[in-house]
């Protein structure tokens, strides 16, 4: 079998057993370059790129037809790309249904009736509102409450999901996790135009600060500036999240011509950075509250 041969025929994922027993492939050839190992018995070519979309059409090979696939994977497959290549293939399934553990797939199970769900590639894929919810109460993924509302506010920009509709799925629920999923569904907000920027906007917000969104500032002369996603008016106070990408191409020289401009008009920043969000996000709300006392000390 060529090289060419194996592309062609080998560009979806595919159970390695079911190939060896056809004499499409053979076990050795499995384990060569020419594959790619997706999860136990699951192959694909090696030319062809792996996304997270990719991993689910692959654990759906795996799973029991009435095993849904949900949560952030589920908003992968619906058009949404929350989480990276490598993150757990998420579902939920009725609480008999068996499916054995693979690393790589998060399984999770429920007792309460029905899934919203419909059929997709031998399985079944969760609605909008189902998926929302999965997220939003699934504990054991070791998603941080900022980050969830983060996945939220993304879904709900996109129109992937109805905050109305929601709210309505979660009331009388009481599954684990619900008590979460309703505090982020107060504290979600679609304006936000990146997750890092809603899990910075939430750390502050359960801190007590609450900051404004875009927020437009404008000259003395009526002229518009700049808009600042996260601000806090009064104390002509910015807070700014600078992810990697702000490092690429002229973006640097603009932000801070930018932010020149803005100063000159009284307002004050405190810039974010990935590392500290992420690693001291306490330390963070506390140079925010820091700087709105220097200002009411003023």
């Amino acid at each position: 079998m060529s090289f060419t041969s194996a592309e062609f025929e080998f560009a979806e994922p595919f159970l390695g057993s079911h190939a060896v027993a056809a004499g499409a492939v053979t076990e050795r050839t499995l384990r060569s370059p020419l594959f790619t190992r997706l999860f136990r018995n699951v192959y694909v070519a090696s030319t062809v790129a792996v996304t997270h979309v990719l991993r689910c059409r692959a654990a759906a090979l795996l799973a029991p037809a009435d095993a849904v696939l949900t949560g952030c994977s589920a908003a992968a497959v619906r058009g949404a790309d929350l989480v990276g290549v490598q993150a757990p293939v998420e579902f939920v399934l009725p609480e008999r249904l068996l499916f054995a553990l693979q690393n790589g797939v998060h399984i999770r199970r429920t007792s309460r009736g029905r899934i919203d769900s419909e059929p997709w590639r031998g399985i079944r894929l969760a609605s909008s509102t189902r998926l929302a919810f999965d997220i939003l109460t699934n504990t054991k993924l070791h998603r941080s409450l900022p980050k969830v509302v983060g996945y939220l506010d993304a879904l709900l920009r996109a129109g992937a999901v109805d905050a109305s509709t929601l709210a309505d799925f979660l009331i009388g629920r009481r599954e684990g996790g619900i008590a979460r999923a309703r505090q982020a569904l107060r504290l979600a907000d679609p304006r936000s135009e990146s997750i890092p920027e809603s899990e910075l906007r939430v750390w502050l917000s359960v801190a007590g600060l609450e900051p404004d969104l875009q927020v437009p500032v404008i000259d003395e002369r009526g002229a518009f500036v700049g808009r600042l996603d996260l601000a806090f008016p009064a104390h002509k106070l910015a807070v700014e999240y600078d992810g990697d990408w702000h490092r690429d191409g002229d973006q640097p020289q603009r932000d801070r011509a930018r932010r020149q401009a803005m100063r000159a008009l009284g307002w004050r920043f405190v810039i974010v950075t990935k590392a500290e969000l992420y690693e001291t996000p306490k330390a963070v709300v506390a140079a925010v509250r820091a700087a709105l006392s220097r200002e009411s000390a003023a």
